[in-house]
């Protein structure tokens, strides 16, 4: 008997193909790491002035532009070259640091979306993921990351405000953290800050709020909009379809978190096997992940990362291991000293971030090393 249904098959096909061209390797840096957030499709960079697009080689099946335009007075100079190594009906998205409404203006008559740097980068991947559309609001533009507890007790509160509380300081932007309205409430004695339906700031970048069950499960409030990264914290206890159907739908990264209980693994099933049948109609999240919490010590007959992987028919994505708190048992578990690596390895999953594994070197080989064989 099976425990499970067999996977429905996900399409594998790539993104769109997105040309990033800008001679500032920091604006370069800042403009993937929002193309990476929201997962848009393949990125290729060129390291230059978009005046020089004419020395890129690799401009064959671009989709979209994005490029540099700080030392442009207007469009004209370059709508040219840019329809004529590309192709008129690509996307063009031009940034700048002039914040100029009047250039702006320029811009969108040559239909190319202008946003100022650094102030509106985050809408840069808003109009990528939106490229079907004419326009897009600069509003509602804010990185959105669910983190979905497949269980009550699973730890996914606590993640979340550690993932956020990282992810503020790391970009060092506005970050809200939401605690969704079936959630455990229980972000005030996490952060020993007292929170209600109103945002709460928590720390420098980080503010949070617990969301109100008339607005229950919803990825758009006009609050947001002053925020560039979101942290919802929801539960998948006792959802229905339709909440889950609408956080595959609006959030740019899924993490669905998991413990040693077989009901979790059971719950993250049936939520990967929505998706991928939302993402044959195109719709669905792109990146979903699966991270095990084994928040207590192992008992008899509970399973291990292995066994999830094996009952998903998906490897776990991060594994966060029995954090054995010196002290008080009673007191929160954080993510210090050693431990860090692992709020780290989640973090980076959820933003786009690829880990550097050192490739461990046995002793054998380094004794080869030494002698100069092999």
């Amino acid at each position: 008997m099976l425990l499970f249904s067999e996977n429905t098959k996900q399409d594998d096909s790539l993104g769109d193909s997105i040309l990033v061209v800008t001679p500032d390797l920091g604006r370069m840096e800042k403009v993937c790491e929002q193309l990476s957030l929201r997962d848009v499709g393949t990125v290729k960079q060129f390291h230059g002035d978009i005046r020089q697009l004419d020395q890129f080689e690799d401009t064959a099946n671009t989709d979209c532009i994005i490029f540099d335009a700080s030392e442009l007075d207007s469009p004209d100079s370059v709508i040219d070259i840019i329809d004529l190594q590309l192709s008129k009906n690509v996307t063009k998205i031009a940034f700048s640091t002039k914040d100029s409404l009047l250039l702006a203006e320029e811009f969108l008559k040559k239909e190319i979306h202008y946003c100022h740097y650094p102030t509106q980068i985050n809408r840069i991947g808003s109009l990528v993921q939106n490229d079907t559309q004419q326009s897009v609001a600069i509003g509602n533009s804010a990185v959105r990351i669910t983190l979905l507890g497949c269980k009550g007790g699973v730890g996914n509160s606590m993640l979340s405000y550690h993932a956020a509380q990282f992810i503020a300081n790391k970009r060092q932007s506005s970050t809200l953290l939401v605690q969704g309205a079936f959630g455990s409430k229980n972000l005030d004695l996490i952060s020993k800050v007292a929170i209600s339906n109103e945002v709460t700031l928590l720390e420098k970048n980080l503010s949070a709020l617990y969301e109100e069950r008339s607005g229950a499960w919803q990825y758009y409030n006009s609050v947001y909009d002053n925020y560039e990264c979101i942290i919802f914290d929801f539960s998948a206890y006792n959802a229905a379809d339709e909440n889950i159907e609408n956080v595959l739908t609006h959030t740019d990264c899924l993490l669905l978190v998991c413990d040693r209980d077989l009901s979790s693994v059971r719950t993250a099933k049936k939520i990967i096997e929505a998706n991928n049948h939302l993402m044959n109609s195109n719709n669905g999240v792109r990146r979903i992940y699966v991270c095990h919490n084994q928040h207590h010590s192992k008992v008899n007959g509970e399973i291990s990362s292995q066994e999830v992987s094996g009952l998903l028919g998906k490897p776990v994505d991060v594994t966060i291991p029995y954090l054995l708190k010196p002290g008080d048992p009673s007191l929160v578990l954080n993510f210090q000293g050693k431990n860090h690596q692992h709020l780290e390895s989640l973090c980076n999953l959820l933003l786009g971030r690829k880990n550097k594994h050192q490739e461990k070197i046995s002793l054998f080989d380094s004794i080869k090393k030494i002698t100069g064989r092999g």
